[in-house]
This record gives C-alpha cells, sequence and structure tokens, in this order.
C-alpha cells in the first residue's frame, strides 16, 4: 500500500470517529436463567419463574438486575401526541404515592417520575386486547432507531405484568394508521430500573427491538395489545429513548462534528487533487 493510499484512510477513519464515535454497545449483560433468581428489587417478589410463568422466555429475553446506563449518544423521545392522562410519583419509595400532577408534553418528556398514559379504547391489534399503535402514545426518537427503552413508572403490583403491560410499534409516519407500524419485541429487563434504590416506582426498564434490522423514526407504546402480558385499559410511561440494532445511541451529530467531517472529506479531496498532478 502505498503512502497517498494510507493517508486517505487516516484522514477520513479519523474524521468519521471524531463526527460519530466510537459505536456504542449498551449495557453489556449478565442475563439471568434460573428460575429461582430473584429479578429486582425484593418487594417485588419476581423471579425468573414468575417471568416464564407469564410466558417470557430467558433464553430469548435478557432478563437482569443492573441498573439501566444511558449508552453513548442516547437521547430521550420526544413528546408528540397520544397522551389521554399524567401524574407525578412524588415518593418513587414506595408504590401508590402518586398524584395528578403536570401536563402531557413536560411528563413525557423527562424521565423523572412524571408520567402519561395510553387509556384509549380497544381496538385489538393483532388480535389482542389493547389500544391501536395509530392511539398510542407517540414520540419523536430523533433518529432512526432499530430499538427502543420504555422507563415506566409502576403505580401498583403486581410486578412485573405493571412494567410490561404495554406493546411498543415503530413507524416513519407518526400519523400512520395501525396497518403502518411495525411491532417490536422485549428483547431485554433491566431489574434495577432506571433509578438505583431504595427507588422501586421505576420498576423495570423495557426495551423492544424489531425483527429485523430495519429502522424507524417514531414509536408508539399502548396499553394492551400483542406485546403485553397485562391488558388493563391503561400504562404509566415516564419516557422512552431510541437505540440502534447493537444497542447504541441514536443521537445525530452535532452541527460542529459534521463541519469537522467535511473538513475531513475536504482534506480527502485535496490529498486526490495533489496525487493526480
Amino acid at each position: 500500500m502505498n503512502m497517498n493510499m494510507t493517508l486517505q484512510r487516516a484522514v477520513v477513519a479519523s474524521a468519521v470517529l471524531a463526527a460519530f464515535g466510537a459505536t456504542s454497545i449498551a449495557n453489556a449483560a449478565t442475563c439471568l436463567t434460573n428460575p429461582s433468581d430473584v429479578v429486582g428489587n425484593p418487594v417485588f417478589n419476581a423471579t425468573v419463574n414468575t417471568f416464564i410463568g407469564l410466558g417470557i422466555n430467558p433464553g430469548t429475553t435478557c432478563i437482569e438486575n443492573a441498573v439501566w446506563t444511558d449508552p453513548s449518544g442516547f437521547g430521550l423521545g420526544t413528546y408528540l401526541k397520544g397522551a389521554e392522562g399524567f401524574g407525578y410519583g412524588y415518593d418513587p419509595t414506595t408504590l401508590g404515592a402518586y398524584n395528578g400532577a403536570g401536563s402531557l408534553a413536560a411528563n413525557a418528556n423527562q424521565r423523572d417520575f412524571y408520567w402519561v398514559q395510553d387509556t384509549s379504547a380497544n381496538a385489538n391489534p393483532g388480535g389482542a386486547v389493547g389500544s391501536g399503535p395509530s392511539q398510542g402514545i407517540i414520540w419523536d426518537l430523533g433518529g432512526q432507531a432499530n430499538q427502543v427503552a420504555v422507563f415506566v413508572f409502576v403505580d401498583h403490583g403486581p410486578v412485573p405484568q405493571e412494567v410490561l403491560e404495554n406493546t411498543a410499534w415503530l413507524s416513519n409516519d407518526p400519523d400512520a394508521t395501525d396497518a403502518g407500524w411495525t411491532q417490536a419485541s422485549l428483547v431485554h429487563v433491566y431489574g434495577g430500573g432506571w433509578s438505583a434504590d431504595p427507588d422501586i416506582a421505576d420498576g423495570f426498564v423495557a426495551v423492544y427491538q424489531l425483527p429485523s434490522a430495519a429502522t424507524f423514526r417514531y414509536v408508539s407504546v399502548t396499553w394492551g395489545g400483542p406485546g403485553a402480558i397485562q391488558r388493563d385499559n391503561d400504562n404509566e410511561i415516564d419516557a422512552v429513548g431510541g437505540l440502534n440494532f447493537d444497542g447504541g445511541g441514536i443521537k445525530v451529530p452535532e452541527p460542529g462534528s459534521v463541519a469537522l467531517l467535511g473538513l475531513g472529506l475536504a482534506g480527502l479531496s485535496t490529498i486526490r487533487r495533489r496525487r493526480s498532478t
């Protein structure tokens, strides 16, 4: 390989790495498989066998006890529409301590025990009781996502039923009909939730992934539906965030980073011109 070719590759690699960063893999997991393993805070009285009894296979859904940690480039979605109710968990160290404080947009855009609800009519999506994705709570993930992390508020037991009472759907059109949304499946459960103990009202964090490498920009989280293990006509969602196929964040590069990439490409163009002369 000649020196010019080596220099060209170095310029491109440096520009891309500086602009986008190295790929991040979200939260390396220690998956629980023993049916007697306790999941989450002991107050929930949940074990791996509890999940198995609810139809969740620990061989295909990773269940672990870690607290969720945001991967590099991760950001929360921006609420667009669809919520009918909202509230605030003023004491997250216990279940049932909540009121009706806040507003739809404010409660849906932060991870802070302020939550929103989908209470829309049953539409039987996929033949299961629940609201349809066109009626769900819809967020803009800010980029193309293959997975979505759903951060819930747990208002009462039982757990994990109250955590996994949702179905997550993705689309590139926030106004699509039900047929324009693709269901994502539960692939990861973080038993430590998103806020460390003694907080328990954050329950577990659930991550849903599309069945292929496809990516979409918008997510709809509905009560019930084919991806839920409990269907009781409502849910409580604190926030959501998009992930790429490998579990990294999907944050769009800052303008300065894009400019840096442009400089790198301009440098490559200069090298090529010099080589041609």
